[in-house]
């Protein structure tokens, strides 16, 4: 009998067992199923590139920490046996989507909800950032330079007609998520307040105090060294020798300067480009340029309000994209003809 009541309580605990097992079975599986992402936030962004499948996306989501449970959910797709045909784009998801949801929201099939990824470049100029805003079909070319010309300035920009574009070297590059339909002004606000967000993360990092009126004189020196440093490591020398030279009243002498006042590419800068009568030509004319020549990013705003201290006065580029700095002309002049310039 004791033998019996043994292997009865056996058989209870082991059902009770199974049934607690199948029960949080069933807990974890609804969970996923009702609120597979995981966020601190309230949208999150999904990139679904061209051949990717449904499980492609749950495997990049569980790669980020994004889900709950991947495994719950192919369980789920492979009881279903449901056919998802994703429509390529960039989405911005509620956070709080079922598995349904979130399925429907990728298929999308009119796109319309779909967002453009928009990636600018550390150096481009506003003409390049008009094309590539074109390239991606969110408005035409003529119609983002037209907004930049009508564009209401930040009170830390000077207007004036001598420059090309006022709001040159200050649009931020970086990767944007666009929806569809904005037009150019929403564009230029979102790459500005990108720009202040940037210029407030540094002035706190560098510990300066850096006022409005001399925001632009700052991001003027960091679109040179943004176009003229091809190493990290130079950002700051070329920084220093930029105020050096502003301090002994030298001419700067920066081709990419040059090269902006002549508005097209050229790889080498000739005596005949340097004698285009531009307020960008600091060949010609002593100081800055009017305004900055590219867009700059954040390591080169870094550079420009906190230079090396050095004694430098040139600089020219090695074959290793570094630069050589000195102090003396003729060491220059060696070093050039050392060079093959």
């Amino acid at each position: 009998m004791n033998q019996y009541k043994r292997f009865k309580r056996i058989i209870l605990t082991a059902v009770l067992f199974i049934f607690v097992i199948i029960l949080a079975f069933e807990i974890s599986y609804n969970r996923a199923i009702e609120k597979p992402l995981k966020s601190g936030e309230n949208t999150i962004l999904i990139e679904v590139k061209q051949g990717e499948g449904f499980y492609d996306i749950l495997n990049k989501l569980d790669k980020e920490d994004k889900l709950f449970n991947k495994l719950l959910l192919k369980v789920n797709l492979a009881i279903d046996k449901r056919s998802i045909k994703l429509r390529e784009g960039v989405y911005e998801i509620d956070a709080n989507s079922t598995l349904d949801n979130l399925i429907s929201s990728l298929e999308n099939q009119s796109g319309d909800k779909a967002l453009v990824k928009l990636t600018i470049p550390e150096g481009y100029s506003i003409e390049e950032i008009a094309n590539a805003v074109e390239e991606k079909e969110l408005c035409s070319e003529k119609e983002f330079l037209e907004a930049i010309k009508n564009y209401e300035l930040p009170k830390y920009i000077g207007d004036n007609k001598k420059k090309r574009y006022n709001l040159e070297g200050f649009l931020y590059p970086d990767t944007y998520f666009i929806k569809k339909g904005s037009d150019a002004n929403y564009i230029i606000k979102i790459m500005l307040n990108r720009f202040e967000q940037i210029l407030d993360q540094v002035k706190d990092e560098s510990k300066v105090d850096l006022k409005d009126e001399d925001v632009e004189k700052i991001i003027t020196i960091a679109s040179m060294i943004e176009k003229e440093a091809k190493v990290q490591k130079d950002r700051p020398l070329i920084s220093s020798v930029i105020y050096n030279r502003l301090e002994k009243n030298m001419k700067l002498q920066i081709d990419a300067a040059v090269i902006y006042a002549l508005g097209y590419h050229v790889d080498v800068v000739l005596n005949k480009h340097l004698e285009i009568n531009s307020p960008y030509n600091i060949y010609k004319y002593e100081g800055l340029p009017i305004g900055p020549i590219a867009n700059p990013g954040t390591d080169s705003i870094k550079a420009a309000l906190l230079p090396e201290k050095t004694d430098y006065l040139y600089y020219i580029l090695q074959a290793d994209s570094s630069h050589y700095f000195t102090n003396n002309y003729d060491d220059f002049l060696n070093k050039k003809k050392e060079l093959g310039y």
